[in-house]
């Protein structure tokens, strides 16, 4: 049994004592065929509320001293992928999110490209998705950026500043240094929402710290500064390394409530053509594709999982 769909591709998560982890896949389904959601293990160790958000409604951030002065002595108990206060399903209790799921797509540095053809390829179908930019991608390719931002078929999450795992103890992720302490915590958020507020009066409400991975006080201060922090259940493309019929094979896992994750920024990828090849099986199977603003309420909490 795995973790998580394609999680291995992405790298372990690693949980201490007294924390929560996200539904899993199991390897088959109830009648032997497609794979099921089940819920792990919970332990009995309570876990805290999540903070009340400090921004404001026109989405002014707290103060970065506001920040370290509340968050600056606490000590993580979990690093990983799945951290507490945070999103890698959604419920589908409601008319809008039931027999649905949300595609994520990252773009993730500055030496990276844009896949066209897989954005075109959701705009032709049109397939709505939380697309996460990192600030230094979005610099470097501003005037596709900017197309993205102005069709509503698209929302735009942050995917930080620096494209940095997000820790307030210095942890790494696939050799990429995290950030150091709760200051830089703050950096790696504000730095991109505050960029696209600016210049584009745009205040996304969720976030995705590079490489996927945060410990439970960063989920906190991010929460804090008003965006949810987003992982996933399915890994769509193994970082971009994946093969055509791997991406496919990996879409087809997704199930309503799902969030999957891939990227758009490796247009020599097999990304693109698994996406194509997996769109129309989806679709065929009744399953709906929201953006994540659609069926993650500003008021819903993460710490009430979905019943499957």
């Amino acid at each position: 049994m795995m973790a998580l769909t394609g999680v291995a591709a992405l790298g372990g998560l690693t949980a201490i004592a007294g924390t929560k982890k996200a539904p899993w896949w199991t390897d088959r389904g109830a009648h032997g065929s497609d794979p099921a959601w089940i819920e792990p293990p919970v332990d009995t160790i309570a876990t805290p509320a999540p903070p009340s958000p400090t921004a404001t409604a026109t989405g002014t951030l707290p103060s970065r001293q506001e920040i370290i002065s509340r968050y600056g002595t606490r000590t993580p108990h979990y690093w990983g992928l799945h951290p507490d206060s945070s999103w890698s399903t959604f419920p589908t209790d409601t008319s809008l999110t039931r027999n649905s799921a949300c595609l994520t797509f990252d773009a993730c540095s500055d030496s990276s490209g844009y896949d066209e053809r897989l954005i075109n390829t959701l705009r032709e179908h049109h397939i709505p998705a939380t697309l996460f930019v990192n600030q230094r991608w979005a610099t470097t390719h501003r005037q596709e950026f900017e197309s993205l931002v102005a069709d509503p078929l698209f929302e735009i999450g942050n995917h930080g500043t620096n494209h940095r795992p997000l820790s307030v103890s210095g942890r790494s992720a696939y050799g990429i240094a995290g950030t150091k302490d709760v200051a830089e915590v703050y950096d790696e958020i504000a730095g991109m929402h505050t960029w696209m507020a600016t210049n584009y009066d745009l205040r996304p409400r969720f976030f995705r710290p590079g490489t996927a991975h945060a410990d439970n006080v960063a989920t906190q201060v991010s929460r804090a500064m008003g965006e949810w922090i987003v992982m996933f259940s399915v890994n769509g493309d193994s970082g971009a390394t994946a093969s055509a019929n791997q991406v496919y094979q990996q879409f087809l896992l997704l199930r309503p409530g799902g969030i999957l994750l891939a990227h758009f920024n490796r247009p020599g990828s097999g990304t693109a053509a698994g996406v194509e090849r997996a769109l129309p099986a989806l679709t065929a199977r009744g399953l709906r594709f929201r953006r994540l603003d659609h069926v993650l309420p500003a008021a819903t909490s993460p710490e009430q999982p979905p019943r499957w």
